[in-house]
Formats: C-alpha cells, structure tokens, sequence
C-alpha cells in the first residue's frame, strides 16, 4: 500500500535512496577524521554519530554532522487550512421554480436520475400502503364489531325464545368469517407495506452508493447543489458532520465555496473503499453543474496545529519519523502521523504536542541510522523465543 505523505516527496525519495550509501560514507569519514591529518595526529576513535540505544541516536556535539543540522522549537499555531483534500463532484443540482421538486432535480447521470424516480415511486407506494393498512383495519374493526352486535342480539332473543338456535348459529358463522378475512386482508396489506418498505430502502442504498444522500434529496431548497467527496479509506476519522469544508472547482478557477458536511455515508464505496462524504452548497445562479469536478477541503474549522519542515520528516516502510532531542547529543527516532502540506511545512496529527527540539534541514543524514534501528528491531523480534510477547 502507498503511503498517503509519499507521493509529496517522490522526486526526494528517489534523490535519498541513491545518496543514502554515500550519507554511510561521509558519516564514516567524520568518524575516522580527517585524511590529510592521518599522519599527523592520532585517529581519533569516537563516533560522529551512533546508535545509543533503541531508536536513540547519538551526535557528537560540535561535530561537522552536528553543523549541518538545523534544529528548532516545534511550534502550534492557529490555522484553518484544510486538515485533507479529497477530489469530489456535483451530483446534483435543484433548480429554482414553482413546479414539483421531482420535475426540478438535474443529476449528473441518466442512471443515477432513474434509480430517483424508482426511488420516488417507491416512497408513493409505502405511503400509499401505509393508509391502505390503516383503512383495512378500520374497515375490519367496524365489520367485525357490527357482527359481533348481531350475535349479541340474537343471543338474548334465542334466550327468551323469540329466535331460533339456527339463527344465532348462523351468525356466530358470520362472525368467525368476517374475524378471518379482516384477518388475511390486515396480513395481505402488512405485507405490502412491508416489501414497499424494503423496496425504498433498497433505493437509498443505491443512491448513496451512487453519491447522493436521500435525506439531502428530500430536505433541500430550490437552488441547492448537493456535492459529493471521496475520503480514502486512512483518513475517514479526520471528517465528521459538522464539519466545515472549502469547494473549489475546476471549472470555476479562483473561487472558493463554504459548506458544511451534512452526512457520511454508512458503508465505504466497494470500487475504491472510500468513504462518501455529503453536504450542499447554495447555488441560485446555476453555476455548479451536475458533473463538475472539484478539490474538497476538509476540516477548515480554526484549530491549533503542530507544524514541522518537510525536511524533517522522513519515511520508511509506509511510516513517517522525526528525530526529536532526548537529552544532550541525543535524538530519539519518533514515529508519527503527517497530514496536509502548507507551504514548506507538515501538519503532524499524531506524535508530536508541540515544544519539542527538532532536527529539520539535514535529518536525512541521519536516515542511515534511521534504517539500522528499524533492522535491530526486526532482528530482536525474530531472535526471541517462542510465546514472548513484546
């Protein structure tokens, strides 16, 4: 799986798998000192920079390693740029006019317009069902009480022998068949209801799977455009309802639009396991068009961010590190979780709170070190026994 921080430093990545050998060799060079003094002065034995424990590295202070690293102060600062971009699109635009919402929607296939009139046809049904069960009930309850009133009519009558038995037998059969077919026909339009039910639901799972959310559909105001976003499956815990979002088309260059997202889908989407995000856009002048794609910001509410030099992060087996100061001439190797690019910085979302010392420009020498510790450690798992657990 691709690293979502690796395509923004492909060209670096490639640049530093071809210098790494060479960082090994200048590295060992400052260890063993300078050529052009070897036979003037004793070797001097102590390691520029050396591994000083698990994910530890050691600097020697004052070292000319130590010179070409650029160390700071993590800072937090308040942003509101967006925490992730996602690709998205218009999917569906209500026009403004006096005719029936229905007649009015435009969507951005023919497919996804049908599967909304099916949707609609079945929300008449249920509803339609639904008062036809209502009426089958009330219809049984008046004939079965009217029937009910006949037998007790005949009942005292046959009692003071002003009626014959047969009558009364007659009636309690009456009763009994009215009591059944009230009973099948209730049956017959529960069903009914029951399979307009699913059959609705089963739509709504077609039309989110095709982008748009049905609750948007039936609650939205003449000149809305409702926008879909596409969240890879690493970042689906970034967004949120609620949340604020930045819109900008491509077809509309240097504009930008404000929204709100108004739903997540329930599943990831089957094709590409992203994760639907939904929200809508007032749109009266009809500039968004069904189909227009579009770069999402999401996550532009105001928040305090931990921002570090792209320099500082470096990446290894679909991780993300940075070297923080652990003590004099001491960097403790930190695993952490990058998002968004602003400018020559990194968010970092994970790993860090802020206030730590930092190596930025110049940490990629040490990205030998980097791989030996992450080797020591793959070496000790496989060297203990048995049933140990870390």
């Amino acid at each position: 799986m691709t690293h979502p921080f690796l395509p923004r430093f492909g060209r670096r990545v490639f640049f530093y798998g071809g210098c790494i050998i060479v960082a090994v060799a200048f590295l060992l060079m400052m260890a063993s000192g300078h050529p052009g003094h070897a036979g003037q002065n004793a070797p001097d034995n102590t390691a520029v920079v050396k591994l000083a424990g698990p994910r530890t590295v050691a600097v020697r202070a004052g070292s000319l390693l130590e010179q070409k690293l650029d160390i700071s102060t993590v800072p937090k600062d308040q942003i509101t740029t967006p925490l992730l971009l996602a690709t998205g699109s218009v999917v569906a635009h209500l026009a403004p006019g006096s005719n029936p919402s229905e007649d009015r929607w435009q969507f951005n296939s023919i497919e996804l317009s049908g599967v909304y009139a099916d949707w609609q046809r079945a929300r008449a049904e249920k509803e339609f069902n639904i008062k036809r069960l209502e009426k089958i009930r009330q219809l049984t309850a008046a004939q079965t009480h009217s029937q009910k009133l006949v037998v007790d009519r005949l009942r005292k009558l046959v009692a003071t022998g002003t009626e014959a038995i047969r009558d009364l037998t007659a009636a309690e059969a009456n009763l009994l068949q009215v009591q059944l077919e009230g009973q099948k026909a209730v049956y017959e339009a529960e069903t009914a209801l029951t399979v307009a039910t699913r059959n609705r639901a089963a739509l709504e799972r077609t039309l989110l799977q095709d982008g748009v959310d049905p609750s948007l559909l039936e609650n939205a105001t003449s000149g809305t455009s409702l926008i879909k976003a596409d969240v890879p499956e690493l970042k689906i815990n970034l967004v949120s309802v609620g949340q604020a979002c930045v819109t900008k088309f491509y077809g509309l260059p240097g504009q930008s639009f404000i929204g709100k997202v108004k739903s997540l889908a329930p599943a990831l989407s089957a094709e590409q396991h992203t994760l639907r995000v939904f929200f809508e856009l007032p749109d009266p002048d009809n500039k968004f068009k069904p189909g227009m794609y579009a770069e999402i910001g999401l996550g532009t509410d105001p928040r305090m961010a931990i921002l570090v030099p792209s320099d500082a992060i470096l990446h290894s087996r679909n991780a993300d590190f940075v070297f923080i100061g652990d003590g004099p001439e001491r960097w403790k190797i930190t695993e952490v979780l990058v998002g968004e690019s602003i400018g020559d910085r990194v968010e970092i979302l994970q790993g860090l709170k802020g206030g730590e010392k930092i190596i930025g420009n110049g940490a990629i020498l040490l990205k030998p070190m980097l791989v030996q510790a992450l080797l020591n450690e793959d070496i000790a798992r496989e060297m203990q026994p048995e049933g140990v657990k870390e």
